[in-house]
């Protein structure tokens, strides 16, 4: 019998995403370099959800820092992370935060990260744009953005990951995109491996930059 006859096809697994969300597939990329006790950053808490995946995945003895200037998006997501069991701890932006487990809520602007956090982190994330079912016109911008990556990029440890979700959709989106694009496109070969991911039948969609330290 011929081993190529009649190809098995495996059944898609129940529940997965679909091939375009790009959410899913950051949460995914940022994940999957994390072990219990590590050190998650979450750039822009908005709802918790990026936030909610960092801490399952880092468990009890892991420590998640999510960042977000919107009191009212800092709510919500302190409601989603006690829903799923999780202490929620706050702690103001002009302060260092020791290495401890837990997950810290930062009301500041991410660009901050570099006052708050001085050890290395092994994922860092960001969703970029406006909170959903916010105010549209509170969005990310370019300045402050480049600056968190940039102070990101020396808060990573060894095989650590940076993971941007870009939404070129919105107005300004575009911009602040096309910035952190360039960014990440300057990274060097000897230091980092760096991904884009992106939907290419629909312009307007969400895109995925990663980028994991080499050493």
């Amino acid at each position: 019998m011929s081993l190529i006859s009649s190809p098995q096809r495996s059944a898609p697994c129940p529940g997965s995403p679909p091939l375009i969300s790009i959410v899913s597939w950051s949460q995914l990329l940022a994940c999957e370099v994390l072990l219990p006790g590590d050190l998650a950053v979450d750039l822009t808490a908005g709802k918790g959800r990026d936030t909610c995946r960092l801490a399952r995945a880092i468990g009890p003895a892991g420590q998640v820092v999510a960042f977000d200037l919107q009191a009212s998006a800092l709510e919500q997501a302190a409601a989603l992370l006690r829903n799923h069991g999780l202490v929620v701890n706050c702690w103001p932006g002009d302060r260092a935060l020791p290495k401890q487990s837990g997950v810290f809520l930062v009301q500041a602007c991410h660009s901050t990260i570099g006052k708050v956090l001085q050890h290395p982190a092994k994922a860092i994330m960001a969703n970029l744009g406006y909170l959903p079912g916010g105010d549209p016109a509170l969005i990310t911008r370019p300045d402050s953005t480049l600056a968190a990556l940039q102070q990101s990029l020396h808060l990573l440890a060894p095989r650590g990951r940076l993971v941007v979700t870009v939404y070129p959709g919105h107005p300004g989106g575009a911009e602040e995109g096309a910035a952190v694009n360039a960014f990440f496109c300057h990274l060097t070969r000897d230091h980092w491996h760096v991904l884009s991911l992106r939907v290419v039948n629909y312009s307007d969609a969400p895109y995925l930059l990663v980028a994991e330290r080499i050493v």
